[in-house]
């Protein structure tokens, strides 16, 4: 079917119900882009948008194994898809619409955080990879950006790192911007056509992150299966750029450059339960003045804490794991920032009635915590996020019960008990309901309307206790022990119009509500 391209988007409509069809590309017999979509009609769950502006005034020509009917409810529109939406959350990144998932191309630029992410664009399933880009200022409210890569002939756009370039290592000029990224042949049918795998490339921007320009060549040609997720730092003791990538299975591979451009492998190592998305990075040891240790980190959570010289990463302790639920994955850590290290994760939320799934967590700050001899990972609140707190109300140990409704804005909680504490604190947030059970040492999370079974995790019986919830449409958040414990629970989409209902028989020191606009 020809299309006349008269306006700058073409709206494609959604119906979730649908196959998936695949849908070609072409202006002036030249393929320009490939799409999977469960396209829809009048009967559509919702429209998306191709940006075609570069093709204004031209023909078009868009072929797929679907009946003539179907193409004419694709049309030429001057205005953006708008979806509006009552119950997006406030205070964690999710897209305009359609899919994301892992955090990408993490860097903070002349006073901007740039988070890039793998997206859908055309449904709210997984495919056609692309980059999105949203910016803050404060890692808490973000800015949406257009999108900066789409797939081409080398694959789908997966997961990559930034780097700011401010001393023109690699040649492209000062403060260059530079996004290390697999271009994952075999994945759409335009790179098997091709005969591309699976490899490491590069992309510039010299206009601040706004728009990305894909160098020819590649920075890694294919090693084994599907290598991917390369991310870099610089290792200033041995004087070079530091890139991990993940290869196959549970293996690894760390590469030394100097240039920011040839890369020489010098480790390859597996490690048991760790996959994907791989991240090195130092971190000071909060109980231990002066202590450093490298935590070599995985999709899932599972981390290792050791040294690293530069060449090769040395493990000092068992694979451990991050996460107390399955929520959060492919986190990825911001290059650029000084002095601490900021985790950004992708949330696997189940609900698309916004038309968009997925969302990002809270940016975290990471540190390490000694006891006997071992070590374990701690994420806290950024310093940024303490100036949207304003506190509600606060309760002590005479108060054990309490109950309030949400106003429509994210809230925390923030729970302190006394050490050797008894009983148990029932805190029923809209359909969830926490139990922390001193008894049992452990903290249970109940909701039948999205859970199957029980969430349930431990904690050391003996041990005071402090928890802390963040509350934002779609999902709660929580740290316990002062960030010993992290992980996310799912929660019903209009949260923040619910009550909060504490029921304690355990004694509580403290027990805060803040609001956090």
């Amino acid at each position: 079917m020809i299309f006349h391209i008269s306006q700058p988007y073409l709206w494609l409509s959604v119906n979730k119900k649908n196959p998936e069809v695949k849908l070609h590309f072409y202006c002036n017999n030249t393929k320009f882009q490939e799409v999977d979509i469960q396209l829809g009609g009048t009967d559509g769950d919702f429209y998306t948008l191709m940006d075609v502006s570069s093709y204004l005034g031209q023909d078009i020509e868009i072929k797929g194994d679907i009946p003539e009917e179907m193409f004419y409810n694709i049309f030429c529109c001057k205005e953006k898809v708008q979806n509006i939406y009552p119950f997006r959350p406030q205070i964690h990144f999710a897209p305009e619409i359609g899919w994301h998932n892992d955090p990408n191309g993490l860097v903070y630029a002349d006073g901007v955080f740039h988070l890039y992410y793998q997206w859908n664009p055309y449904g709210v399933i997984w495919g056609n990879m692309h980059w999105g880009h949203a910016i803050s200022k404060d890692l808490i409210k973000w800015e949406h950006k257009p999108m900066v890569m789409e797939p081409d002939q080398y694959g789908t756009i997966y997961s990559g790192c930034g780097w700011e370039d401010k001393d023109n290592t690699a040649g492209f000029g000062e403060n260059t911007l530079l996004f290390y990224y697999t271009a994952s042949g075999g994945c759409n049918q335009w790179s098997i056509d091709s005969n591309h795998q699976h490899t490491q490339r590069l992309a510039i921007s010299t206009d601040g992150g706004e728009t990305l320009q894909r160098i020819d060549g590649v920075i890694l040609p294919h090693i084994t299966g599907g290598n991917r997720d390369p991310k870099i730092f610089y290792h200033k003791e041995s004087s070079a750029y530091i890139m991990v990538l993940f290869l196959d299975e549970y293996e690894f591979a760390i590469f030394r450059s100097t240039d920011l451009l040839h890369w020489k492998e010098t480790q390859r190592f597996s490690a048991e339960k760790m996959r994907e998305c791989p991240d090195l990075f130092e971190l000071s040891v909060d109980n231990a003045i002066g202590e450093k240790k490298w935590v070599f980190w995985s999709a899932d959570g599972y981390y290792l804490v050791g040294r690293f010289d530069g060449y090769q990463f040395a493990p000092e302790s068992e694979v451990l794991c991050a996460y107390s639920t399955f929520l959060a994955y492919a986190a990825q850590t911001y290059a650029g920032v000084e002095d601490r290290v900021i985790s950004v994760a992708w949330l696997r939320l189940a609900n698309d009635r916004g038309n968009y799934r997925g969302i990002m967590s809270i940016p975290t700050e990471l540190s390490l915590f000694k006891t006997n001899s071992k070590y374990q990972l701690r994420f806290h609140l950024p310093k940024e996020f303490l100036a949207y707190r304003h506190l509600c109300k606060e309760l002590r140990k005479v108060d054990k019960k309490f109950e309030i409704k949400l106003k429509g804005s994210p809230a925390e909680i923030t729970l302190d008990w006394k050490n050797q504490t008894t009983g148990f604190t029932k805190l029923s947030i809209g359909n969830t309901v926490i139990t922390v059970n001193f008894e049992l040492g452990n903290i249970e999370f109940v909701n039948q309307q999205i859970y199957s079974e029980p969430i349930i995790i431990s904690f050391h019986k003996n041990d005071s206790l402090n928890l802390d919830f963040i509350i934002d449409q779609e999902v709660i958040e929580f740290f316990g022990n002062n960030g010993i414990i992290y992980g996310a629970v799912e929660t019903e989409e209009n949260i923040l119009r619910k009550k909060i209902v504490m029921d304690s028989v355990a004694e509580l020191e403290t027990m805060k509500l803040f609001e956090i606009i």
